[in-house]
């Protein structure tokens, strides 16, 4: 037969264990002592053997009330240590995190918010990726990641998207190259010059594939390259110039490159920390947001 004692009456029942007085116990567990002394009576009956011993000078445990009080006292440790790791994952101290970001950013911004992530919450298990735009929103809607890093998707219904910071286009060429003489250029005088594309998987890609129709002259580049550095190594050696975000250029050695702004227009892109509308964010996911948010004033331009 099954005994079933309820939480309140394991906590009347320690609170008279540690006092052995019906009056002290009965204001531990603000009661009166008739209620107090009836709901022991209760547990009694429930057990079906005496678990103290009173007498009108004192209330002892009896052996059967010693036991219980053992595994009443096992009981309530183990419900306050469940209820403690409840509340770390409640406040998002522990957890698991899945974060993707587009590798323009898993070389600046990105790390950067880990590294502070992960001082505030060490105990939450992250994992983090890098992978073009489409490849992490796409790891998002498949549920491999949390959270997406990247530029803005619009009329995408699916995302939620908060924007960070804008990441303006700048020119990269050779330090001799004739361009390099300018601080500013239009996109006008890039039509003339052999260009280095990142591949058509890349934003940046789209951006300028746009650009260059906007202004009715075909995008046809020389070269397309998967990587940044590749498209380095290629305006190093003379096969053009390229096109990068702003945001990646601390990382790259200059050293006989220079950068030149672009303008009319200048063109920005929108960078956004996403997750799915239709999936809750856990309250790891909740203090990763709230952290990228408060380190894009840094990176806003």
């Amino acid at each position: 037969m099954k005994i079933r004692l309820t939480l309140r009456q394991l906590e009347i029942f320690r609170a008279l264990a540690d006092t052995l007085n019906f009056s002290e116990a009965a204001k531990a567990v603000h009661l009166s002592q008739p209620a107090l002394s009836n709901a022991i009576r209760k547990m009694e009956e429930l057990v079906e053997a005496p678990l103290v011993d009173r007498t009108t000078r004192s209330v002892k445990l009896t052996s059967v009330g010693q036991e219980l009080l053992k595994v009443t006292t096992r009981l309530l440790h183990d419900l306050d240590d469940a209820l403690e790791d409840v509340s770390a994952l409640a406040q998002g101290k522990t957890g698991h995190l899945s974060v993707s970001a587009v590798p323009s950013l898993a070389a600046t911004f990105f790390p950067e918010v880990l590294r502070r992530y992960q001082a505030k919450y060490p105990n939450v298990a992250l994992q983090a990726r890098d992978a073009l735009s489409e490849a992490s929103i796409q790891a998002l809607k498949t549920g491999q990641v949390d959270i997406a890093i990247a530029p803005a998707k619009p009329h995408d219904d699916e995302l939620v998207q908060h924007a960070l910071f804008r990441d303006r286009l700048v020119l990269i060429c050779r330090a001799d190259h004739e361009l390099a003489q300018f601080n500013r250029v239009t996109w006008s005088r890039l039509w003339p010059y052999r260009l280095v594309s990142l591949a058509t998987t890349s934003n940046v890609r789209h951006i300028l594939e746009a650009e260059y129709t906007q202004h009715g002259t075909a995008f046809q580049p020389a070269f397309e390259v998967e990587q940044a550095s590749t498209l380095i190594g290629f305006i190093m050696n003379e096969l053009g110039i390229g096109i990068l975000p702003a945001s990646l250029t601390p990382l790259l050695n200059f050293s006989g490159l220079k950068m030149v702004e672009l303008g009319s227009p200048e063109i920005h892109r929108s960078i956004c920390v996403m997750h799915l509308k239709s999936r809750a964010l856990t309250p790891a996911a909740q203090n990763f947001l709230a952290d990228c948010r408060e380190l894009a004033h840094k990176y806003a331009q």
